[in-house]
């Protein structure tokens, strides 16, 4: 950790020994909500980053592999026994 991470989680810290302890619980669901709400966000923006970079390939809009060529240019057999699993 650097120093302002350091200096940033004890300024929390400090703001939380401000509040009273009943109201303890409801600063602990609503900071809950907002880790949630943010990584959700974070999610949501790598999603449509990935989204992006896919739209910019030249070949973004080409039909892919069906499954069947893929086992074939791999070797597998989907039609093999061995290729049952059972849980």
């Amino acid at each position: 950790m650097n120093i302002s991470t350091i200096d940033a989680k004890q300024r929390c810290f400090d703001i939380i020994e401000r509040f009273p302890k009943e109201q303890l619980v409801g600063l602990a669901d609503s900071l809950e909500s907002l880790y949630k709400m943010l990584d959700d966000a974070m999610d949501e923006a790598f999603c449509m980053a990935m989204s992006n970079r896919h739209a910019q390939r030249p070949d973004a809009y080409e039909a892919g592999a069906t499954i069947e060529e893929l086992a074939e240019r791999w070797g597998i057999d989907l039609d093999s026994e061995d290729n049952d699993y059972e849980d």
